[in-house]
């Protein structure tokens, strides 16, 4: 893309109401890595970790003859047409990354998909997408019919290809909602999502060539893809990239490869408060950020007594294309213990350059500052629709917002300046109980707030004779027992307050730490006799 497009229509609009001229943004992720392999071709892009501590490092040039490789071999031996839909099951290993590099370059819209998903999901995804092509790593078993990735230094090189999109509003990526069971809830991110998604969040980070970026979060997921990847790239940092998160040799990645920021979830950071036994982080580390599911003071609290970082916690969705608020990195000491060490909702911060956030009445009236409403957002970053349904997109960009179904509030802080934003919980994850409405997540943050919990989920759940009742999955610290209907009531009604509480090793959650709603009411269900 180039800054003389003014076609608004590459702004997220819906209903003929539109956000904004787009952002005069020169170039796409294909161009950006092209550019840098001109420039700075033997700096390093990525540093691929092996499970076996291996590591295999790739320059911005090698990434863009790889990429051409790649895309040479889709075109001239599978088959590929250009802007054809693929479906890949990608790992954090190299193939996989040059592999969504090459499609980009392509333009063929790839649907990322979960390597750990049953079988029957997989297909489901693939048919309702339409991919008649589907790749895999080589690693990869849950899909033995796909296409295995190739080394792509052993194919020849295939020549040039352009690297502007036809049209940048082109579908470029596909993500399935996450906790969906359905083929239906597709997310469709377009070439300008990419690019103006990339650089909101380098110009948030202020991330500058040559600037390390640990990443352990998995590609297929749009916190690993973007962020990691894809931000890294378009500024021209180098992402240290690891197949998984070991908490017993974390610690040593972050002293030997020092990276500025590294990326995480809030589950991955109690583990490493809980092991980390010194010395301190490099001089160079400046903070984690954590996003997918909701960060606890605690953890906070935890992470910079023991590893002496701050934890900037950032909130978005699938459907924004990562990011729509993150913590400034520039917030003071005394704004972060305000804001996230003594709150008892830690804040998501302000919103990322592109987009803009609101708090919306049931009514589409913006709530006042501390008025819990619904997060709502507009603009270059949020997706153009869900794949092959036109209902949902409409239903979700009622009155031309984008909406979340997140409940929260906004707030000025007048130390700042800043619009600071807090979630406090989903609208789909709301019970009622003997006529009482209940926020599922407030009664977990209160249940982990119990000493000798370390983690609690909620799920509401029929029971004959009784209606709706709640129950609590709860992951106890050791041997301890505390008496958790107890300190429930001390915050909530009786006849709301869980009388049966399972007692479990691991509360379901996806690898990037969300509850796994569906498959948690399954296993709190009353037996079918009962």
């Amino acid at each position: 893309m180039t800054a003389e497009l003014t076609d608004l229509h590459l702004a997220r609009t819906y209903r003929g109401m539109r956000y904004g001229p787009p952002w005069a943004v020169p170039g796409s992720v294909s161009s950006r890595l092209a550019e840098h392999a001109r420039v700075r071709g033997a700096a390093p892009f990525l540093t691929s970790i092996g499970r076996d501590g291996g590591e295999i490092t790739l320059s911005y040039g090698q990434a863009e003859e790889l990429s051409s490789r790649v895309a040479g071999w889709l075109r001239h031996d599978v088959g590929v047409t250009r802007g054809e839909t693929l479906a890949l099951l990608p790992l954090n290993e190299p193939h996989s990354i040059i592999a969504i590099l090459a499609m980009l370059r392509l333009r063929c819209p790839v649907l990322l998909l979960n390597p750990a998903d049953p079988p029957s999901r997989l297909r489901e995804q693939v048919t309702a997408i339409g991919a008649r092509t589907v790749l895999r790593a080589a690693s990869v078993t849950a899909f033995p019919e796909a296409i295995v990735l190739p080394v792509p230094s052993r194919l020849p090189e295939p020549g040039t290809t352009s690297h502007e999109p036809d049209d940048p509003a082109a579908d470029a990526l596909y993500f399935g909602t996450s906790g969906s069971t359905a083929s239906s809830k597709l997310v469709a991110q377009s070439h300008y999502n990419a690019i103006v998604n990339a650089v909101g969040v380098g110009l948030h980070h202020g991330l500058r060539p040559g600037d390390r970026i640990l990443g352990c979060l998995p590609v297929h997921h749009v916190n690993g893809l973007h962020l990691t990847v894809l931000a890294a790239l378009v500024a021209g940092a180098h992402l240290v990239q690891t197949q998984a998160f070991d908490p017993f040799e974390y610690p040593d990645l972050l002293r030997r490869h020092r990276p500025r920021i590294a990326s995480v979830v809030p589950s991955l950071l109690d583990g490493l408060a809980e092991l980390w036994r010194g010395p301190s982080l490099p001089s160079s580390f400046e903070y984690f950020v954590s996003a997918a599911a909701p960060l606890d003071s605690g953890t906070a609290r935890d992470v910079l007594t023991r590893l002496g970082a701050r934890i900037l916690q950032g909130y978005g969705l699938t459907e924004t294309t990562n990011f729509s608020t993150t913590m400034p990195r520039d917030v003071s000491e005394d704004a972060y213990r305000r804001l996230v060490l003594d709150a008892d909702i830690p804040s998501v911060g302000v919103a990322i350059a592109g987009n803009e956030v609101a708090v919306l009445r049931e009514d589409g009236s913006r709530a006042a500052p501390g008025e819990v409403g619904e997060l709502c957002m507009r603009g270059h970053n949020v997706m153009s629709g869900y794949a092959g349904n036109a209902d949902a997109t409409a239903e979700a960009f009622r009155g031309g917002w984008f909406h979340s179904q997140d409940l929260g509030f906004e707030e000025m802080d007048t130390d700042t300046g800043y619009r600071y934003f807090r979630i406090t919980g989903r609208t789909k994850n709301i019970a009622k109980v003997g006529g009482e409405t209940v926020s599922l997540e407030e009664m977990e943050r209160a249940l982990r707030a119990v000493p000798g919990v370390r983690d609690a989920a909620c799920a509401c759940v029929p029971r004959r004779f009784v209606g709706d009742e709640i129950v609590a999955a709860v992951v106890l610290d050791r041997d301890e027992r505390p008496d958790l209907r107890a300190h429930l009531l001390t915050a909530f009604a009786g006849a709301v307050v869980p009388r049966r509480f399972e007692i479990v090793d691991a509360v379901p959650r996806t690898a990037t730490g969300k509850i796994l709603r569906p498959q948690l009411r399954r296993l709190l269900s009353p037996p079918a006799a009962e």
